[in-house]
């Protein structure tokens, strides 16, 4: 068992129901931090405590094991939030290099909203190919643009997803 940590602030609507169900067959807290509400997550988050209450024959202290925090709005709010409330071993999700970065050194495993996994091997090269990017385009050389969002991004985020979540659960 172990926990699930997702920067929501940018993350793709269609990649909150593999989460939340992921997040159950891991069995641990699955944290969502965001500097606004999403609605999907606490209706999730409302039917969830519901129907386990309901399992547990009424049991009001029982509660879902998703979470969703709202920050404030402010520069790395959720960020900070996310690196200090990850432990070891968590698995957390976002599409923030700097942040993946600090989550890696706490030893956590990272992936982005497309499936790939930041690693020690790769986090650098990641960072400075983010600050060759930030330098062409306040030089105005170069516009950086996303890649549309497909369903095989989404079928490639849960794969990956689950080939980590598999990993994890061998090593722990």
């Amino acid at each position: 068992m172990f926990d699930i940590y997702v920067d929501a602030d940018s993350l793709p609507r269609a990649l909150r129901p593999i989460i939340l169900k992921a997040s159950s067959r891991a069995g641990g807290l699955c944290v969502f931090v965001a500097d606004r509400a999403l609605p999907d997550i606490a209706t999730f988050i409302n039917t969830d405590t519901h129907e386990k209450r309901v399992a547990a024959g009424g049991d009001r202290s029982i509660k879902s094991n998703v979470r969703m925090i709202v920050v404030k709005t402010g520069e790395n709010s959720a960020d900070n939030t996310l690196v200090e409330m990850a432990q070891s071993g968590s698995l957390c999700i976002t599409h923030d290099i700097p942040l993946a970065s600090r989550l890696l050194e706490k030893g956590c495993f990272v992936l982005d909203d497309r499936g790939s996994e930041y690693t020690a091997d790769n986090i650098k090269s990641l960072l400075t190919g983010r600050e060759v990017n930030n330098t062409l385009r306040e030089a105005g050389i170069f516009s950086e643009q996303q890649k549309s969002r497909s369903t095989n991004t989404v079928k490639d985020f849960a794969d990956n997803l689950d080939r980590v979540l598999t990993r994890m659960l061998r090593i722990s």
